[in-house]
């Protein structure tokens, strides 16, 4: 509005044939207002916030409407209008009483320069009349303009109600002696439009935006003024404490990183009982008067946000008009929360579903980048090693044929053992038997091939088991314990592992025991973040797969055992 009056200023001196506002100044003026309309946007983009503030800018706009006044010829300026916007801005912000204050200062301004003017004017002395219209015409129109302002203001829920009258598209219905206004059939069209969009929302942010956006539309409808209002999601952390995760007209920067528990005070009350909660100053609530935002307010409702027996957060609004809220606001609040929850359920869900899918793809790039690897370092070099004997061989054919037998008996093993590993990967992609012979056989298979082709013994011990898996477990089951084996044989340079399998009660008990040289549990966890392996929270997030839990106790030079628990399900027993 301000920069808007500047521009309407200009245009007023460019047009005005008596030439008021001089050229050197119109540029003063605009210079001073200028500045001070930057420092005013600066100051709202960096969210100061201060008690004195807003009475600082209204004494700012007083002062530059009385100089712009004075500039421009006293009680007979063009410009007197403009004082117009301090004292709404005065009556609407602090009510009628300040108003009529800052209707005063432009009342006492004109006065002490039609006072001037009177004294260094003997001719306007003379014809007094001239001056005293135009004053009387300020004083009246100073007065009834901080007046209405002020009066409009108190036009608030409870305020209009006690009115029993009908305005604009809105209509009131009479309980006993309270009147309470009721929506219009187009205002329910636009929100229910607005709450069914929120519904379809799988963006996690864009909904806890929704919520603040739809509530402050309905509000609006029901003559709430939205412009001193605060608006507030605070959802559950991990540390079970609640933070704002999305917000409206906070002003601070720290409000946004606050937390309460949510067990006192009105939000404590409202997650308590699963209904929305109005009360007073938040100032006065031991929770909520940690955020700055809200200590000069003087109402406050909070819904929380509540499917079943799950809670998730609350949503919090709060106004400087005291006993802003009604009961239909409680209403209207809680039908968008309800709305939100499910929003926030399906968000959630199309969240985890993501996580989900980016954690199999980031899986298979990982077992792709690993055959890969075992490819280009196994039978790729093998079989790059065939190619070049068999050249030697076929030289030595005609010249020493008897070497030339001894380099194809070396190929043939050479073959073999290409076979024997390429098949060793076959099996580590899809063991087949795990599908026809079960989770004995796979890995009794497994160690046949880790004892032929890498000379480790790995001994099976399954004698306490019996079949209690289904075939997704087992195929989970075996993936981990080949891992917890691969890592004793890569790794710890085990001389020997020992894998045992049993079943206690209803859960499935494996483990996986090397003689290796251990490792700090500790240290590996937390060193993580510097290095690439990730191999535990690979076993980890597996067995989370099958409600399992991994367990590793590891001992520099002394081994490790890993063990893995799966609640065995009633459909595999």
């Amino acid at each position: 509005m301000r920069w808007g009056m500047l521009i309407l200023v200009v245009l007023m001196a460019l047009l005005d044939p008596n030439k008021r506002l001089s050229p050197s100044e119109l540029t003063l003026f605009l210079a001073a207002a200028v500045a001070y309309n930057l420092i005013v946007t600066l100051v709202l983009y960096l969210r100061f916030s201060s008690t004195i503030l807003p009475i600082l800018t209204l004494f700012a706009d007083i002062l530059m409407v009385i100089a712009l006044v004075y500039l421009s010829g006293g009680v007979e300026s063009p410009y007197f209008f403009f004082a117009i916007f301090p004292i709404l801005i005065a009556s609407t912000r602090f009510g009628w009483q300040v108003g009529l204050l800052a209707a005063g200062a432009f009342i006492l301004s004109d006065l002490v320069q039609t006072a001037l003017a009177w004294e260094t004017n003997q001719e306007l002395a003379q014809t007094g009349s001239a001056v005293i219209f135009p004053l009387g015409r300020h004083i009246l129109l100073y007065a009834l303009v901080a007046v209405v302002a002020g009066v409009g203001t108190e036009w608030v829920p409870g305020a209009e109600a006690r009115s029993g009258t009908r305005r604009g598209s809105r209509s009131y219905l009479t309980k006993g002696a309270v009147t309470e206004p009721v929506l219009g059939h187009e205002q329910w069209k636009m929100l229910y439009e607005m709450a069914a969009d929120l519904s379809a929302t799988l963006n996690y942010e864009k909904v806890l935006e929704a919520i603040l956006e739809i509530s402050r539309v309905g509000f609006a409808e029901l003559g709430m003024r939205v412009g001193e209002s605060v608006g507030l999601v605070i959802l559950y952390d991990k540390q079970g404490r609640l933070s704002p995760v999305a917000h409206r007209n906070l002003v601070t920067r720290e409000d946004e990183s606050r937390c309460i528990r949510g067990t006192k005070g009105i939000v404590g009350e409202a997650i308590a009982s699963a209904q929305a909660v109005i009360g007073g100053a938040p100032a006065r609530d031991p929770e909520l008067r940690v955020f700055d935002s809200l200590r000069r307010c003087k109402a406050v409702i909070c819904v929380p946000l509540r499917a079943g027996f799950e809670t998730y957060g609350a949503v919090l609004f709060a106004t400087v008009v005291r006993e802003a809220y009604t009961a239909q606001h409680m209403e209207l609040l809680t039908l968008f929360c309800n709305q939100v929850t499910i929003a926030l359920q399906n968000a959630s869900l199309y969240q985890t579903l993501r996580e989900e899918r980016d954690k199999l793809i980031t899986r298979e790039e990982e077992a792709r980048r690993k055959l890969a690897r075992e490819l280009h370092d196994g039978p790729t070099q093998d079989v790059a090693a065939i190619a070049m004997r068999l050249n030697f061989a076929r030289l030595l054919v005609d010249r020493d044929p008897k070497r030339a037998r001894t380099e194809l008996e070396r190929l043939e093993d050479l073959a073999h053992r290409t076979v024997r590993e390429i098949r060793s990967m076959l099996f580590a992609l899809r063991p087949l038997i795990l599908e026809t012979e079960g989770l004995v056989a796979a890995l009794n298979q497994l160690a046949g091939n880790l004892r032929e082709n890498d000379g480790l013994p790995v001994e099976i011990n399954a004698e306490r088991y019996k079949e209690g898996l289904d075939t997704e477990a087992q195929g989970v089951v075996f993936a981990i314990l080949e891992e917890g084996i691969n890592n004793a044989r890569k790794h710890a340079q085990a001389s020997h592992v020992w894998v045992r399998l049993a079943v206690e009660g209803k859960l499935f008990v494996a483990e996986v025991i090397d003689n290796g040289r251990g490792f700090d549990l500790q240290a590996t966890e937390t060193g993580y973040g510097s290095r690439g392996s990730l191999g535990l929270v690979n076993l980890k997030e597996r067995a989370d797969l099958v409600e399992g839990t991994i367990s590793i106790d590891s001992v520099p030079g002394r081994g490790t055992r890993v063990t893995l628990v799966v609640p065995i399900s009633k459909e595999a027993v």
